[in-house]
C-alpha cells in the first residue's frame, strides 16, 4: 500500500491548511451538494475534535459539541465491532504523515447503523510532524445497502495495519 494521493476534487476542498474551518465547510458544501457530511478538525495526538461542522447532528444524533470532548467519536461513533481496526488504522497512518480514507459503521443516536468514508488530510508542521488533522466523513450507507442489495456483504474498509507498517 503507499500513500494515499488525494484527489483534486478533495485536494480542493480541503485546500490550504491556513483557511479557517468554514471555509473548508464551504467548499464541501459546494463539492458534494445536499450529500450529507460532516466537516471536522482534530488534534493528531490525542484525536480530540476541534471542530465538527457539516451534519453531525442531523446525520448522526450528536450534537457537535459532544464531538469536542475526549474519545467521543471512539466511544459514541464508531460501532463497538470496527473500532480496534478504525483506530489502529487512523493511528499508524497519522504517525506515519500519511493522508488516508477509511470506511466504517458508526451508530446513530437512535442505534441506527451508518456508513461513513472518512478522507483524512495530515496537516505537518515545519519539522514534518502531525500538527493537526482534517477530515470530511461522508455518508455512504445508501451504497453499502445497495451492494448487499447486489449480493455482496458491506465490508468495513480498512487497509491492513500490517500493510501500512511496511511503509
Amino acid at each position: 500500500m503507499k500513500p494515499i494521493v488525494l484527489e483534486p476534487p478533495m485536494l480542493a476542498v480541503f485546500g490550504s491548511p491556513h483557511d479557517p474551518m468554514h471555509v473548508v465547510e464551504a467548499r464541501a458544501r459546494a463539492e458534494f451538494g445536499d450529500r450529507a457530511i460532516i466537516v471536522w478538525e482534530g488534534d493528531p495526538q490525542t484525536f480530540v475534535f476541534e471542530y465538527v461542522g457539516g451534519d453531525a447532528e442531523r446525520l448522526l444524533g450528536h450534537p457537535a459539541s459532544h464531538w469536542l470532548k475526549p474519545d467521543f467519536w471512539v466511544a459514541s461513533v464508531v460501532h463497538p465491532d470496527d473500532r480496534d481496526d478504525a483506530v489502529a488504522f487512523c493511528a499508524l497512518a497519522t504517525g506515519k504523515g500519511m493522508d488516508h480514507v477509511f470506511e466504517y459503521r458508526a451508530i446513530t443516536t437512535g442505534g441506527e447503523v451508518r456508513w461513513l468514508e472518512d478522507y483524512v488530510r495530515v496537516i505537518k508542521g515545519d519539522r514534518g510532524v502531525p500538527i493537526r488533522l482534517r477530515g470530511l466523513m461522508l455518508d455512504v450507507t445508501e451504497r453499502k445497502q445497495q451492494s448487499d442489495t447486489a449480493g455482496e456483504r458491506p465490508t468495513l474498509f480498512v487497509p491492513s495495519v500490517a500493510t501500512l507498517e511496511r511503509l
